[in-house]
């Protein structure tokens, strides 16, 4: 693998690792602000969506890598620990698309644009929802620490 597809794979695992910095930062309690009237959108509801997403898009993809996993239900209970283990998961089964896409010249089966048009979309969906998230927690009057102010920015230590 050359360098460029190197840093094709790193700069996913830059993104997720962001994410787990996120959850890392949270408090179960902090899963469930909101700033909709009605409680839609929460917290953990925002980041079981990004997890979601993952698997519908790995699933149009490939279903043969999904077959053992399903979605997040709007009903079920969010933790950050299910939630770390769905996102670790699921970045793990991206990275192996990415690899795959490198592997075949750029090109993803089942992705017009190919393989760096599927990394921006995913990364490009992902931080929509981590400045959602860090918004509502704002919001909601959490007390948002140095690494969610700052840390989510320092690509070079994540």
């Amino acid at each position: 693998m050359n360098a460029i597809e190197q840093q094709v794979l790193e700069t996913w695992f830059i993104n997720h690792r962001t994410n787990l910095k996120l959850l890392d930062n949270l408090t179960e309690e902090s899963l469930t602000l909101s700033t909709s009237n009605r409680g839609g959108g929460n917290v953990g509801y925002q980041l079981a969506h990004i997890y979601n997403v993952r698997f519908w898009k790995l699933e149009k993809l490939n279903k043969e890598l999904v077959k053992d996993l399903t979605t997040i239900k709007a009903e079920d209970t969010k933790t950050i620990a299910m939630l770390k283990d769905c996102h670790t998961l699921s970045a793990d089964l991206v990275a192996e698309v990415l690899k795959r896409g490198i592997e075949n010249g750029g090109n993803v089966k089942g992705n017009k644009r190919g393989l760096v048009p599927l990394l921006g979309y995913f990364i490009h969906h992902e931080a929509h929802h981590r400045g959602n998230i860090l918004l509502t927690l704002k919001l909601c009057g959490f007390k948002l620490t140095d690494e969610l102010k700052y840390g989510i920015w320092e690509w070079n230590k994540i």
